[in-house]
């Protein structure tokens, strides 16, 4: 697996858990099930933020551009138009 696909997968995960444990406290009647949901929420929007930067980081590192694409199925589209 490369990095790309790690990092996304991580983010799947980080997502998933965080709307679980919210799901999980408000079906217990915990006090703190708002201040979880309103976590979950900023971190739907932060968590991919966070990768994309991750990823610019590594095109970055390979001696790529920082705005070149990130994205792996943008590079396979490429390679079979033999661009």
């Amino acid at each position: 697996m490369n990095a790309k696909r790690i990092a996304a997968l991580i983010g799947v995960i980080l997502l998933f858990l965080m709307y679980a444990l919210t799901l999980v406290f408000a079906l217990t009647g915990n006090e703190n099930t708002i201040k979880f949901f309103m976590i979950s929420l900023v971190s739907t929007i932060m968590v991919p933020i966070i990768i994309h930067l991750f990823l610019m980081l590594l095109n970055a590192r390979k001696g790529k551009n920082v705005m070149d694409e990130t994205y792996s199925y943008r590079e396979k589209k490429e390679d079979r138009t033999g661009s």
